[in-house]
């Protein structure tokens, strides 16, 4: 048994020498063909290089088997070999993708938040609270949409939608632990709003798309329509007692020139992109409305002085009047007599002496 292991290592030992050899003289073949191929000068082709061609192609193929044999007698495929590391290669681009994805979105979600974190600043005496956009109506734009926050995070209908690009819309409904939204652009919506520049108030309205392709809405009701200018920055008058005064809405990009009143607008560009809302404000802090303000207080009347007669045992007290009026007729007061007091009695009068002219009368 061991001497027939020892021929069999032998036998296979010479057959890799051959093996080795045979593959060496091929290289060293094909070498040398390249070598001329590539230092030979330009020109035509000679009949030593068409025969060359013409025995290459075989060479070149014997020398692919050899390869090939030697890869398969050390355990590998070039073919299955190529297509794993592609296959590898392929995942790890893959990989490095979807990590490059994810970059970008935190990069550009730090840069939103980093946006919001200043205009909260800037919305704080109204109370913002901070939501997610968590679904939206089918179509192009974010007409209406839903956010994460409702009853129980203090949220009530009516309350302003803002972010940090400007005015987004209302809120529309109230859930527990979510709230519909109606944007400007909306045909539904209606905003007070005014010219910064010229101060001149008039009502904004949702209009989608405009002639442009893009979001706008239209203002009418202008009295001075004149003055207004492309450029013009609109912003929430507070007087439909929905939104808070001051917020910003958008740019002023046409004036209507139309003879007609009811033709007679300005086209808006909102500020906010309704393309693609992640996050808002909501803003807690609700407009005072006419209902709610206190009516007008009545002036209380003047107090009414009453006087108390003051007890007394001189008998020239005398009682004042009970009421002071100041339109009442004043009366002198009367002397109440003190009953402890006896009165002075009157003398009776005596008879009155005759004259003389009378006692003559009397005589005749």
């Amino acid at each position: 048994m061991a001497t027939s292991s020892a021929s069999k290592a032998k036998k296979r030992r010479a057959r890799r020498i051959r093996q080795i050899v045979y593959s060496v003289l091929v290289i060293a073949v094909v070498f040398l063909l390249l070598r001329y191929l590539v230092l030979r000068p330009s020109g035509k082709i000679s009949v030593v290089e068409n025969g060359a061609g013409t025995i290459f192609t075989p060479v070149q193929r014997v020398f692919s088997n050899v390869t090939e044999f030697f890869k398969s007698w050390f355990g590998t495929s070039g073919g299955e070999s190529d297509a794993e590391e592609l296959e590898k290669l392929r995942l790890q681009l893959e990989q490095m993708q979807i990590e490059m994805n994810s970059y970008a979105e935190v990069l550009s979600e730090n840069e939103r938040y980093e946006e919001m974190l200043g205009a909260q600043n800037e919305y704080e005496a109204l109370s913002p609270l901070f939501a997610k956009v968590i679904a939206k109506d089918t179509g192009l734009w974010f007409e209406t949409f839903t956010i994460n926050k409702g009853q129980n995070d203090g949220i009530t209908p009516n309350m302003a939608i803002v972010n940090a690009q400007g005015l987004i819309g209302r809120v529309n409904s109230v859930g527990l632990n979510y709230s519909t939204v109606i944007s400007i652009i909306d045909s539904r919506s209606s905003v007070a709003a005014l010219i910064g520049r010229t101060r001149d108030n008039g009502m904004l309205q949702g209009v989608t798309q405009g002639d442009n392709g893009e979001t706008e809405c239209r203002m009418y009701y202008l009295t001075n329509l004149g003055n207004v200018k492309v450029g013009d920055l609109v912003y929430t008058s507070g007087l439909d007692s929905r939104f808070p005064k001051g917020l910003l809405i958008g740019e002023v990009t046409a004036v209507s020139r139309s003879s007609k009143s009811a033709d007679k607008y300005v086209s808006i560009r909102p500020s906010v992109s309704f393309s693609s809302i992640e996050e808002v404000f909501v803003l807690r802090e609700q407009v005072e409305s006419i209902d709610e303000l206190q009516p007008v207080p009545t002036p209380t009347p003047n107090a009414v002085v009453t006087v108390q007669p003051t007890v007394t045992n001189n008998p020239y007290a005398f009682t004042t009047q009970s009421t002071v009026d100041d339109n009442a007729v004043w009366h002198f007061p009367t002397p109440t007599p003190d009953p402890n007091v006896t009165p002075t009695p009157t003398p009776t009068p005596r008879p009155t002496k005759p004259v003389p002219e009378a006692a003559w009368l009397e005589y005749k």
